[in-house]
């Protein structure tokens, strides 16, 4: 049946891609982002580019801004009818100061939830797997998949600002774990009928963050050799598209006070995963035996300080990868279980994330962005 859904972050990366196929599925939606991106040549064109129909008949834009209260009081007042809110709107960077993050994403989603209609049926959340802290390296409990029994701010106590025995690695994702505080304790209290997905790092056409960044910087040839013990190390992926499906699949009632994370089903090594993509793309990586990926990690951090302090990162457009709080991941072996998705039913279309990069470089390649 049809659902009045709005998508909050209507121009962002997963914000795009699901309002795309909410509009397949038949469904009235309005969009909402800040006014400068919806009115950003670029950023039409790029929707258009992965298949939003900008002008669609059951597509509405309104622009609104979630850290202004007023924004989002006129905002509402524009709605008559509303069923579902898919929360997708974050700001997503590596190398944002904490207290923007916060302002946001924890104030901003105050501002969006104290303002929501009474009556929606569903609130689906945006969050990161990245709330699940930084994976054990050594030792009998290295390399156990994280699930939705891991430590999370759904099940920790409210003063915590962390799980146990791991550390939350970067300062965006202190960020989603402080916004999921928020969120768990309005659904405990006020009765906000919550659903929450953590996506592994998301990819796919139209993404130049992440394994975005990744795919170009190999075929830019920024990332020409890695270490070998990458070997030891796990990949975590999801598609966009696998994503956004997912939380359509879960827009019903029976999946309230639910969080579910949302990860393909390779596990892959960080090796084999970014020789894959030097083979799509045709670039040479090459290996180097004994270094230690923290040497990796501390180079890349040294990197990305020269950068930011030279203000030279204007030079590497789409270039996102070399960050600090980024930098932080390399080293580090993340696996996430996709069980409690898969018990729901749900079918993934990018079980195998060689296939789904597959197709996302061919869309790079297609789109000259490779």
């Amino acid at each position: 049946m049809s659902k009045t859904c709005l998508v909050t972050g209507a121009f962002g990366f997963s914000g795009s891609v699901l309002i795309r196929e909410l509009l397949k599925n038949g469904n009235e939606v309005i969009g909402t982002d800040i006014k400068s991106r919806l009115e950003d040549n670029k950023q039409i064109e790029l929707r258009k580019a992965i298949g939003l129909e900008i002008n669609h008949p059951k597509l509405t834009f309104i622009e609104a801004d979630i850290t202004n209260k007023e924004s989002i009081s006129n905002l509402f007042s524009k709605i008559s009818k509303l069923d579902i809110v898919y929360h997708t709107a974050s700001l997503y960077s590596y190398k944002a100061k904490i207290k923007d993050l916060r302002r946001i994403n924890v104030e901003g989603t105050k501002n969006l939830v104290n303002a929501l209609p009474k009556d929606i049926s569903q609130f689906i959340h945006w969050s990161t797997c990245g709330v699940l802290g930084k994976p054990i390296k050594r030792g009998s409990k290295a390399n156990i998949p994280f699930t939705e029994q891991s430590d999370s701010p759904k099940n920790m106590p409210e003063s915590a600002d962390s799980p146990r025995k791991t550390y939350i690695v970067n300062e965006y994702s202190v960020s989603k774990w402080e916004q999921e505080q928020f969120l768990w304790k309005e659904y405990r209290e006020n009765n906000l009928p919550l659903t929450i997905i953590r996506p592994a790092p998301i990819y796919g056409p139209g993404s130049s963050y992440g394994h975005g960044g990744i795919i170009l910087s190999i075929n830019r040839g920024i990332l020409p050799a890695i270490p070998s013990r990458a070997k030891n190390a796990i990949n975590c992926s999801v598609h966009v598209d696998d994503l956004a499906n997912f939380a359509i699949y879960i827009s019903e009632t029976k999946y309230i006070g639910e969080d579910y994370n949302v990860v393909d089903g390779s596990v892959i090594s960080y090796h084999e995963f970014l020789h894959y993509i030097a083979l799509l793309t045709g670039k040479h990586l090459i290996d180097i035996p004994f270094l230690p990926l923290r040497i990796m990690k501390w180079f890349v951090m040294f990197l990305a300080w020269i950068l930011i302090n030279l203000k030279l990162g204007k030079y590497l457009d789409k270039l996102h990868m070399v960050e600090p709080q980024s930098a932080k991941y390399i080293g580090s072996s993340y696996w996430v279980s996709n069980r409690k998705t898969l018990t729901t039913g749900f079918t993934y279309k990018y079980l195998d994330v060689k296939e789904g990069l597959k197709d996302t470089v061919a869309w790079f390649r297609n789109n000259s962005w490779i």
